[in-house]
């Protein structure tokens, strides 16, 4: 958060006073949406892409996050168009190969390849092998098999023998090792560029990343590492990117004048007014702080909203008021209050938080998570 350094105007909340380098007063800053949506805390291929990109990004489609190889594969197949030169047949025949291929006890018969991938028919090869194991280790893979959908074997069927499967993952090479070594080099250069970080978010806590999950397949780590690094040119990678950017931000964002509308500057000088002429209120930097009736301290915090309302946190838990809960349950940290009409402006819905909070010893009365909170500094005998 900058630091206070002048005094001037607010453009938020239009009154005098001093500001920081962004113009916003001590209450207004840390509630300020240009402190979230600064074109200087995109990543560069980020910032690029929407500066460069922004008249057609309106018609493309969001690309969800993946969870799971089988969702990686079908980002993949969505990125890349059919009849690409890839080196891969059917990226997810063999991508469900290798998966059968290092599978323990499994023996593959066949493989009959069609235009859209194909069948692997595969049996047990140890006649000793516990069918009741294998079946509910298959099942616990992460590729979500769903009836329907993605054909799988058989539970009444005896042996597995000649069962079929599709769409699952692996690493598909005659030299794993080498391989190995070769798609690891690929992956790191790849990541480099942190290609699933949007917005670092600065100095604050607000880092915009698409995805956290990284495929574990071989195959499937070797190809996206290719498109991050255009082996395959540019129009796979400019999918992923466009994609990226528009399930994660919304890039209008950065492009939004200072300038705030009227009920909402309106709805800050009535939150300023509240702040500075209380002394349970006081302004910081991570938003404003409350002091409640109870003993409690409250933050109005600007590092992540719920429900477009600040979540509010308590500060001061008393950890030794009662030994046996050295361990507090999470919700006396961050206590989740539905604090009014979100018809409201932002300054109104803060003013709103900090009044009820002030007094919350009586607020508590009809919210059992801020009770529980009251508990740790009043004992029980308030309620």
């Amino acid at each position: 958060m900058s630091k206070i350094t002048i005094e001037a105007t607010c453009i938020g909340c239009d009154l005098p006073n001093p500001i920081n380098d962004k113009g916003y007063c001590a209450v207004c800053a840390p509630y300020s949406d240009r402190e979230k949506y600064e074109l200087e805390n995109l990543t560069s291929w980020a910032r690029e892409m929407i500066l460069e990109e922004r008249d057609i990004l309106d018609d493309i489609e969001p690309i969800r996050p993946p969870n799971n190889d089988l969702e990686w594969l079908e980002v993949i197949q969505q990125i890349i168009p059919p009849g690409y030169p890839m080196g891969h047949h059917g990226l997810s025949l063999d991508v469900a190969y290798e998966a059968v291929r290092n599978y323990p006890n499994i023996k593959i018969l066949r493989i009959d390849r069609n235009e859209n991938g194909g069948t692997i028919f595969y049996t047990t090869e140890d006649p000793d092998a516990d069918e009741d194991y294998l079946l509910q280790k298959f099942n616990e893979w992460n590729y979500q098999l769903l009836e329907g959908k993605h054909g799988h074997p058989s539970l009444d069927d005896d042996r597995l023998s000649e069962a079929m499967i599709e769409n699952l993952s692996g690493a598909l090479d005659s030299d794993p090792l080498t391989r190995s070594s070769k798609v690891r080099a690929i992956w790191k250069r790849a990541l480099e560029s942190y290609p699933f970080v949007v917005d670092t978010g600065g100095d604050t806590q607000w880092v915009k990343c698409w995805t956290g999950t990284l495929p574990k397949s071989m195959i499937l780590q070797q190809v996206l590492g290719q498109v991050l690094l255009e082996h395959f040119g540019q129009e796979p990678l400019w999918r992923l990117k466009a994609g990226i950017i528009v399930e994660t931000v919304d890039w209008r964002n950065y492009f939004k004048t200072q300038t705030w509308p009227e009920p909402r500057k309106k709805s800050f000088r009535y939150l300023r007014q509240i702040v500075e002429s209380s002394l349970a209120m006081r302004a910081t930097p991570n938003g404003i702080i409350v002091q409640g009736e109870s003993g409690a301290e409250y933050l109005l915090s600007s590092t992540s909203y719920r429900h477009e309302d600040p979540v509010t946190l308590v500060l001061n838990i008393p950890q030794n008021l009662n030994p046996n809960r050295k361990h507090l349950p999470d919700i006396v940290h961050d206590v989740c209050i539905h604090s009014s009409d979100k018809d409201l402006p932002l300054g109104d819905r803060i003013a709103v938080l900090a009044l009820g909070l002030a007094n919350d010893v009586k607020t508590a009365r009809g919210i059992e998570n801020l009770a529980r909170v009251v508990d740790l500094f009043q004992g029980q005998g308030w309620r």
